[in-house]
């Protein structure tokens, strides 16, 4: 008997094509676009779904049959006190707007079973036929993401220096309140009424503190005699991706009251550390609400190469239940 998974996975396989915008990485533009996704993104996530680290759940309306791709972020979940998921994909045979948006009701009415539980999803802009049915339901349009990558990192040769230092422990209490009072209220934490400003601000706070105990392979902070620190740039060392070297930032803040031009700065500094490391690629998201990180990365020389939308849904009184429709 065919259970939901073995169902999924078999839907999963022959879909290749039409899951080439959820790639994360079609700037490796000399590879075939399926075999990346087949790689990077079938056989991950059908061996994900075999094994139970991601969840399956099985939607059926008028025939027509809906998976959604459950995982459960056990960090977030014990920060927040509260079970968050990340949908990793909804994926159907037929996915016109209207079938979708009746399996989505019906997800969220499933979902009330999970008490508290907060619920994203991040989809690419080409998958229009999913975001018109999200814009339709309890789901939430909260971001507008941007992603952007530098190649040819090997042959990066800013002929200017600039002064930066790996933060250490002592610098935590610092760095969290440059996270928190440069906050971005157009991030996904921010931007969601799921999630008080206070709370929202304290997660970044906790991130950077996280990201030096290791969350992130390398966090450096401008190196200012007689000035504190005042700014970061965390990021991941480079890893493998199908013969290439792929490295990606992962949270950046900076006090521009106290000295400007430091996420650039930062930025350079960051890229001259991954060239030593044979680093290819750097990617990184910012929202399109953000012009001064824009800025930044296409100085520096990164292509913007997709635009996803994060939606979110929330079974807390306080969350989407008070703002949905």
């Amino acid at each position: 008997m065919s259970t939901p998974v073995n169902s999924f996975i078999s839907l999963l396989e022959t879909m290749p094509s039409s899951l080439v915008p959820y790639s994360k990485y079609p700037f490796l533009r000399q590879l075939d676009q399926q075999d990346i996704v087949r790689e990077t993104l079938v056989k991950p996530l059908s061996s994900e779904a075999e094994s139970g680290a991601v969840e399956i759940i099985e939607i059926q309306r008028e025939g027509q049959v809906c998976y959604f791709v459950l995982r459960y972020l056990d960090w977030d979940t014990k920060y927040f006190g509260s079970p968050v998921f990340r949908i990793e994909m909804v994926l159907s045979e037929n996915p016109g707007p209207e079938g979708i948006n009746g399996a989505l009701g019906l997800f969220v009415e499933t979902m009330k079973e999970r008490p508290n539980a907060y619920f994203f999803l991040d989809v690419p802009s080409e998958d229009i036929r999913l975001i018109q049915a999200l814009g339709a339901s309890r789901f939430m349009l909260i971001e507008t993401r941007l992603n952007y990558s530098l190649s040819n990192i090997q042959q990066y040769g800013n002929p200017a220096r600039f002064a930066v230092r790996d933060a250490t422990p002592e610098d935590a209490r610092a760095l969290r309140s440059v996270a928190m009072r440069m906050r971005n209220q157009y991030d996904r934490v921010h931007a969601d009424p799921a999630f008080s400003p206070c709370q929202a601000d304290e997660y970044l706070g906790t991130f950077i503190e996280e990201a030096i105990k290791g969350f992130a392979d390398l966090v450096l902070l401008p190196n200012v005699e007689n000035l504190p620190p005042f700014g970061f740039l965390a990021g991941n060392k480079p890893v493998d991706v199908l013969g290439h070297r792929v490295s990606k930032l992962v949270l950046a803040a900076i006090d521009n009251s106290i000295e400007k031009g430091w996420l650039y700065q930062l930025l350079s500094e960051f890229i001259f550390r991954i060239k030593d490391c044979e680093a290819g690629y750097l990617t990184t998201i910012t929202q399109a609400s953000n012009r001064p990180a824009i800025r930044t990365w296409e100085k520096a020389g990164f292509n913007l190469y997709s635009v996803t939308h994060v939606f979110s849904f929330s079974n807390r009184a306080s969350g989407h239940e008070a703002h949905s429709p």
